[in-house]
């Protein structure tokens, strides 16, 4: 079972200003257009079971429908091809009482994204976040490291996003791109053996020339705390399963990163 847990689609309404917006900002050509059905047809095609779409609420007042819109894409597709987690805005006043409505709609996750939503990871701002999801169990998707949005300044660098963790021990994190995208010798000193830490392979096939240090870090991180991800559209998940595989760990180990781990994680029950 193959279950790429780090994928963004978009409303067909908006899915190709969104990508085209994406692709001139990141000049990387996606593998998708982006839409939900495209995206489900793609992963078909090169083995992938099923993935989890990562929705974010870069606007105040846009929680509250993406988490519906979730709620009835997870409806629509009931743990088959597709999982779709939701957000909510740490500026919206009602952030926490949407969270409280997340854990009823059986939403299984959120994802937060310091650069497009304009926070840092430890910002004390958002501690009331933290603290409702770690009291209520909702994982949270960090992006981490590096992004092509704001090149010039790291919303969630490793060192940071491992005080959180240890300020919100209870807190499940799944720190993106393998703990900070370009900053893996700060994720191999910060973060590498915590344990409410996880992390994704999202953009090492495409970044990570030198994988010396990414080994370092399963050689020191709980086993059961990886996970795969690609970032599609923007990295083809035939090319992160590929990275995958020619890890230099066991068989059993590469099972749990391409799938077993997430199940067990967000306790998915496969539905065919």
């Amino acid at each position: 079972m193959i279950i790429d847990t780090h994928v963004h689609t978009f409303p067909d309404s908006i899915a190709p200003k969104a990508i085209g917006k994406l692709e001139k900002i990141s000049g990387i050509k996606p593998a998708t257009d982006g839409t939900v059905s495209d995206t489900i047809k793609f992963m078909g095609n090169i083995g992938i079971d099923m993935f989890i779409n990562l929705n974010i609420a870069t606007g105040i007042n846009q929680q509250t429908t993406i988490n519906n819109v979730a709620a009835g894409l997870n409806s629509q597709y009931e743990n088959t091809s597709m999982i779709s987690f939701g957000s909510v805005h740490y500026k919206n006043p009602e952030a926490i009482d949407e969270l409280a409505r997340i854990k009823e709609l059986n939403i299984k996750g959120i994802k937060l994204h310091p650069d497009y939503q304009g926070f840092f990871i430890n910002d004390k701002e958002l501690w009331p976040v933290y603290d409702a999801c770690a009291q209520l169990g909702i994982p949270v998707v960090f992006h981490s490291g590096w992004d092509c949005y704001s090149p010039d300044v790291v919303h969630a660098p490793p060192a940071e996003g491992a005080k959180v963790a240890k300020n919100f021990p209870k807190l499940k994190m799944i720190l993106a791109h393998f703990g900070g995208l370009m900053m893996w010798d700060d994720v191999l000193e910060h973060l590498a053996g915590l344990e409410n830490v996880y992390l994704d392979t999202a953009m090492l096939a495409t970044h990570c020339k030198d994988a010396g240090t990414i080994h370092k870090i399963l050689g020191r991180h709980p086993s059961e705390n990886i996970m795969l991800g690609s970032d599609c559209p923007w990295e083809n998940p035939a090319e992160s399963v590929k990275y995958v595989l020619g890890l230099p760990v066991s068989d059993d180990y590469k099972e749990k990163i391409l799938g077993k781990n997430a199940i067990n994680f967000y306790g998915i029950e496969i539905k065919k």
